[in-house]
């Protein structure tokens, strides 16, 4: 039973002796430092070895309240005292998650180095760790996506088309340059082979199937995973070392609709388009490795292409294109996400969203690939 001390807070200890101080007023700016002036010496002369803050009592929660808490708890950590809390209104769940979630916590000591399997294993459950986060995330992302369905308005469109330009329109030339170039290399490559058999006319078959069906699509996304995934990764590290995004917690903005999505969407708009762009650039390199070197007109490059290649190969590559976009753009953000108050922390994290994103963008091809061949596609 709680007892009236004429204090802003009730106290009472539980049958085992617990001292509970149970608040009755908003933890806000107008009431934290007298609730601290208050609770500091109560806790300083507390016998007990653990504390419990209840509160019930409590409707509403600011920035200042939470600094509250983490002020309570480093001093009950300082004198070694137990510090939990209970009976938390649905009301300042969210803030409580924010204090939760950036309480200092004990670092635990590194583990000795251990046998091949000890540290195998290590690394397996890490990894798995690693993808139950990220797959929540993407949850977390097409539960966020679905329910602005109904409000278009809050998909936020200067957001998208100023990465869909940084995505898009700034990777144009290095595209072009690539693709281009290893347009050249694949008709090159093809001549030795089938200029043997006098087949000179078929590179233009060999060499825009794969453009369309796989290189392109995969070569963009690697150029995607370089350029904007590590941009994302780098643009939420950098807000996070700042303390941006808690600033947005607090603000109440929903992070994922906030800072993600016009990120995944601008680079799901740029990936198929830059991936025509890719195979237009491919296919013309051909054409002039072909009209020089192989005595083809470009006429009959251009129409053995137009023979060769379907609707349902350049269909497949660009599904392909938004699939690779689609793991590029959220790989890059749940690694900046991951970021920790060190600005190391911020190139580990780059370097991680780049290396994450040619293994997803490798390992959905694969996928895709054979479904597609199963598919009879």
């Amino acid at each position: 039973m709680f007892l009236e001390r004429g204090l802003p807070f009730e106290t009472g200890r539980s049958s085992e002796g617990e001292l509970i101080i149970s608040f009755q007023t908003p933890l806000t700016f107008e009431n934290a430092a007298h609730i601290w002036e208050s609770a500091t010496p109560l806790i300083a002369g507390n016998d007990s070895d653990s504390l419990a803050l209840d509160l019930s009592g409590v409707a509403k929660v600011d920035s200042a309240g939470v600094a509250l808490l983490r002020s309570l708890q480093q001093l009950c950590r300082r004198r070694g005292v137990r510090l939990r809390i209970e009976s938390v209104p649905s009301s300042v769940e969210r803030f409580l998650e924010y204090f939760e979630r950036d309480a200092p916590t004990q670092r635990q000591p590194a583990l000795p180095p251990g046998s091949l399997v000890t540290r195998l294993g290590a690394f397996l459950i890490a990894e798995a760790t690693q993808f139950k986060e990220f797959a929540g995330f993407c949850r977390t992302f097409f539960i966020v996506v679905a329910r602005s369905m109904n409000h278009p308005s809050r998909f936020r469109g200067r957001e998208i088309l100023y990465y869909l330009q940084l995505a898009g329109s700034d990777a144009m030339i290095i595209l072009f340059l690539i693709t281009f170039l290893l347009g050249v290399v694949m008709a090159f490559q093809a001549a030795i082979q089938l200029r043997q058999f006098g087949a000179n006319i078929y590179v233009a078959n060999l060499v825009s199937l794969a453009l369309a069906r796989e290189l392109a699509p995969v070569f963009t996304a690697m150029l995607l995973a370089g350029r904007s995934g590590s941009f994302f990764a780098a643009e939420i590290g950098t807000m996070k070392v700042g303390e941006e995004l808690d600033a947005l917690s607090v603000m109440g903005f929903d992070l994922t609709e906030f800072i993600t999505v016009p990120k995944v969407l601008a680079l799901m708009i740029a990936a198929p388009l830059l991936t025509m762009w890719a195979n237009f650039a491919g296919i013309l390199g051909a054409i002039a490795v072909s009209h020089i070197s192989l005595d083809i007109t470009p006429y009959a490059f251009m129409h053995q292409v137009y023979t060769a290649l379907t609707l349902a190969d350049l269909a497949g590559g660009l599904l392909k294109a938004e699939v690779f976009a689609l793991f590029i753009a959220l790989v890059g953000c749940f690694r900046g996400l991951q970021t920790g108050m060190g600005a190391d922390s911020v190139g580990r994290q780059t370097t991680s969203a780049v290396v994450s994103g040619l293994f997803l963008i490798i390992f959905a091809d694969a996928v895709l690939t054979v479904l597609f061949y199963f598919l009879g596609w």
